[in-house]
């Protein structure tokens, strides 16, 4: 269980920052990425949280695909897990570790009452 908490806990710090520098070098790269021209002569610019939270996304599809190997190999199935990691990695995350922890802990049960 300490194994999957310190691979995750590396992991979602790791997306953060992919997300986070990965928008910040595009921005630098192509300063006008996110600003239009309004067809009355004024433009119009959009925050570079925009770009941020696109990147987080696809990080959390890559999410998706770990979680669903690690909940295959811990026998854990739950598709609502996958949905929310989709919309943010750390809820989808905890709640796999809390449902590995529940079924260790059911497992303990049983084991104690034999």
């Amino acid at each position: 269980m300490s194994k999957l908490i310190k691979k995750y806990a590396i992991l979602l710090i790791i997306g953060l920052l992919i997300s986070r520098i990965l928008s910040a070098i595009i921005l630098l790269a192509v300063p006008t990425l996110l600003t239009a021209e309004l067809p009355e002569g004024g433009t119009s610019t959009l925050s570079g949280s925009y770009l941020s939270s696109g990147l987080e996304y696809l990080v959390n599809i890559g999410f998706i695909f770990l979680l669903s190997k690690d909940m295959r190999n811990e026998e854990v199935k739950s598709n609502l897990i996958l949905v929310m990691t989709f919309f943010s990695s750390m809820i989808g995350v905890v709640l796999f570790l809390l449902s590995v922890a529940q079924k260790k802990s059911n497992l303990t049960k049983i084991e104690l009452n034999e």
